[in-house]
């Protein structure tokens, strides 16, 4: 599907759709409408609600394009009923956490969502922190931990509990934790760069001096801009790219500080069995 679309807002709610889960509690695919390719297909001609929707959202974040693009996957594209979204949880003028989204099944059951995005770089040696974000400041362990001790149990208090009961009328929702995103495995060596090729899930990342290790099987690259590290952009002839080699003699310039480049990687033959997720970090990284 993601092929056939143009539109890179609609191709990364495809891509949502997907289901691109590094954590999961909850199995979306049941509830998607039966017709949902078609609906994409649709959105991708016309995709005026989903701009609207974007030009509803303030925030320049990824998380908070994740959100807009779940909101509306939800509505438009489920068959679950959105009840609330984004609402905190107060007590005496404090707030006590607040939950993503609360929504209800055909069947009437009631479910609380925390959702996320994240993207995570393979760190044994930091281990039980081993999975970090790029800017290493966040790890899939931290993540995990604050919401299955905090985020997904505060509707299980009082306040929580009140704050949902004339809606509830009883019933009580089953919280559930939905990461989406994509793990990059350490490349290494010429060894770790083999066996990442042999498995097509994961992305990988390298220090920026060992870019020559990715020589021998890609030839071109493209940074990828944030928001849009979800869905790859459509590989075409018109496609801006860089040479694999230009950025090999220029190491010392393609950092140009010590931010992470996610790039994607293709070799001279340009199709989507060729294209791999990377992230080209500091050396001091």
């Amino acid at each position: 599907m993601l092929d056939r679309l143009r539109h890179p807002l609609v191709k990364d709610l495809a891509w949502l759709v997907e289901g691109h889960y590094i954590e999961r509690d909850f199995d979306l695919k049941p509830y998607w409408r039966e017709d949902v390719d078609a609906r994409l297909l649709a959105l991708d001609l016309e995709p005026e609600p989903l701009l609207s929707a974007f030009q509803a959202c303030k925030s320049h974040f990824l998380g908070s394009y994740f959100e807009t693009l779940f909101s509306f996957a939800i509505a438009h594209f489920s068959h679950l009923t959105l009840c609330l979204q984004h609402f905190q949880i107060e007590s005496d003028g404090k707030t006590l956490g607040e939950v993503d989204m609360l929504v209800e099944t055909p069947d009437g059951q009631l479910h609380q969502f925390e959702i996320a995005i994240k993207f995570y770089l393979q760190r044994p040696d930091l281990f039980p922190h081993d999975w970090i974000g790029p800017n290493k400041n966040d790890s899939l362990l931290k993540k995990v931990t604050r919401a299955r001790e905090h985020q997904l149990g505060i509707l299980r208090t009082k306040e929580g509990e009140a704050a949902i009961a004339e809606l509830a009328n009883g019933r009580v929702p089953q919280a559930s934790l939905l990461i989406f995103g994509r793990l990059y495995l350490a490349l290494n060596n010429a060894d770790d760069v083999t066996a990442w090729l042999a498995q097509t899930e994961q992305g990988g990342w390298i220090r920026v001096s060992q870019i020559a290790l990715l020589m021998p099987h890609f030839s071109c690259f493209s940074i990828l801009q944030k928001p849009h590290w979800l869905a790859n952009p459509n590989i075409t002839d018109n496609f801006a790219f860089n040479s694999l080699q230009s950025a090999y003699n220029l190491v010392s310039e393609f950092l140009h500080d010590s931010r992470p480049q996610h790039v994607l990687l293709w070799r001279a033959v340009r199709n989507a069995d060729n294209n791999r997720n990377v992230f080209i970090v500091p050396d001091s990284w």
